[in-house]
Formats: C-alpha cells, structure tokens, sequence
C-alpha cells in the first residue's frame, strides 16, 4: 500500500521524531504545529550530540529498532548528520572523512536506519540537512545529504526524502539567519552558531514542510 490510512481522533497516527539536536529542532517544529492535533501524536526521540559516524558512542540503528517497537509509528521523520563530518575508526583503522572507504561503511549505516523503519511497516521521511554558515561545514553536509538522497531514492516508497537547503535559504541561494515563514512572516530561523535551526521560527518552517511533505506522499490530511 503507497499511503496511509487517514488517522481520526480515535485512531491518531503517531510520528517518531528520531536524530541529532537538528532532529530535536525538527521535533520542537512538530511538537509545536501538531501538539493540539487530535489526529497525531508526536514522539521526540531525537537525540543531541549523536549520529551515524561513531555507533560506539550511540547505536542508531540499535535505538531505532527499540522505539519502533515501543511506539509502532506510522511515520518516523530523521533529521541527522551535523556531528557526522568526521573521521572514524573501523576495523582497527581510521576512516577519513569524505574518502571511498568511509562513504562506503556511512552509507551502509544509512541504509540500516532505512531497513528498520521499513521493517517495521512505518513510512520514513529522511530530512535533509539545512544550508550551513560556514562555507566548508556546507559542503560536508552536502556530501552527507548526497548519501541520503540517494539511498531513500533505492528505498521509495517507503522512504523518501525531503531536502531543506532551499528552504533554508534565501534568495540569492545563501545562508541567512532570517527568512519569511509560510505565514509570510520574517522570522529568525537559525541560531547564533550559524548551524541549528531557531525556536520557534525555523523550527516551524522545516515542520511545516515535513508535514506537507507527508500528506502529499502518503495521501493523509493532517489538517495544518
């Protein structure tokens, strides 16, 4: 089945929120647009100073697996990989960052969090990591958002993916700390370090999007 069934009052559809402290921000998002919503329940699991690169320190994968079975969710949204542009070790070697090697083993990584949503029969929005101040964190994202596009694209329908850099972006294609919310209003959207999305401004807009992302895929009105 490509969509879901409409949730009602009776039968909410439970969102998990898993990620880094960006899927926190994503989860604040959720929480403040649907928290009065009697058609959804929102789960923030999300989790700051983790990610995918150093398992030994936070098994993703592992803790995905664990709240898919407590929580059953009928979506799970990911918003992950700002700690993530470092050298690891594997296999009793150091892994460098951006090389063939290390690509290789991220990927695998990803694709793990993918087969566990999916496992679970929930539908996974893979969020994209936002435009970033600094030039050079920038590209690493890009390179990390690259892995994502591609391996939701190998797991569709089930995953998708949704890119932010737009949307976090403004006119001329670069960074900026305020940008105009789906009301139309200008709103400071990222926080001082140039990296993590503001409350509640950008938080609300990359919710939003999520939201409407996740009617348009898989055929439900979450009424926002």
């Amino acid at each position: 089945m490509l969509g879901l069934p409409q949730p009602t009052a009776s039968k909410p559809m439970t969102i998990l929120d898993v990620g880094d402290s960006l899927g926190e921000d994503l989860g604040l998002g959720l929480g403040y647009t649907l928290g009065s919503n009697p058609l959804v329940r929102v789960v923030q699991a999300a989790r700051g100073d983790t990610g995918l690169a150093r398992p030994d320190f936070y098994n993703w994968p592992a803790h995905l697996a664990a709240l898919l079975n407590e929580y059953h969710p009928e979506v799970v949204t990911i918003l992950i990989g700002g700690n993530d542009s470092q050298s690891f070790d594997a296999d009793n070697q150091v892994v460098v960052f951006g090389t063939s090697l290390w690509r290789t083993i991220y990927t695998q990584r990803v694709d793990l969090m993918m087969i566990e949503a999916k496992k679970a029969g929930a539908k996974l929005l893979w969020v994209g990591l936002p435009i970033m101040q600094d030039p050079g964190f920038a590209a690493s994202m890009q390179t990390l958002n690259g892995i994502y596009t591609a391996q939701a694209a190998l797991h569709h329908p089930d995953v998708e993916y949704l890119s932010t850099w737009a949307l976090f972006s403004n006119a001329q294609g670069q960074y900026s700390a305020y940008l105009t919310n789906s009301s139309g209003q200008n709103v400071l959207a990222r926080d001082p370090d140039g990296i993590h999305i503001a409350t509640p401004g950008g938080c609300d807009i990359v919710a939003v999007a999520a939201i409407k992302q996740i009617e348009k895929l898989w055929h439900v009105k979450l009424d926002v």
